[in-house]
Formats: C-alpha cells, structure tokens, sequence
C-alpha cells in the first residue's frame, strides 16, 4: 500500500488522510447498515489513531438504535 492514502465523504464535505496501513478492514451486512448506506454491506476499518488525521470538514454524530434496542 502506497502511503499516505487521502479520502473523503462523498459530498467532499469531508477529507482525512492515513499514514499507517490498517490493521483490520471487515464488512457489516446488518439490515441498519444496508440502510444507512443503501448497498448490501458497510465497509469499516481499524488503525491507530494517530494514523488517522482530518484534513477538512467537522463530522457529525449520527446515532441510530438498531432493532434489537441497542
């Protein structure tokens, strides 16, 4: 993996850069995932947090309790 690795949200509102290589990337197929992003799956991944920087933007929380109350 070519470092450091830049990304966004899709609205560009967003940006944030890597310098590490992630220690994990998994997959979620829960129904709240599929609709939050309106595929079959939500995509996540794990690095140290002093790997991650925020290049621009302010994210929001988004909390939403699944069907199971939790």
């Amino acid at each position: 993996m070519k470092l450091p690795q830049t990304g966004g949200c899709q609205c560009g509102a967003l940006r944030y850069e890597i310098t590490q290589a992630t220690q994990l990337v998994y997959t979620c197929h829960c129904t709240d995932c599929q609709r939050i992003t309106s595929s079959a799956f939500s995509m996540a991944l794990v690095l140290p947090a002093e790997a991650f920087q925020l290049i621009k933007g302010e994210p929001q929380e988004i909390q939403r309790a699944a069907d199971s109350g939790w």
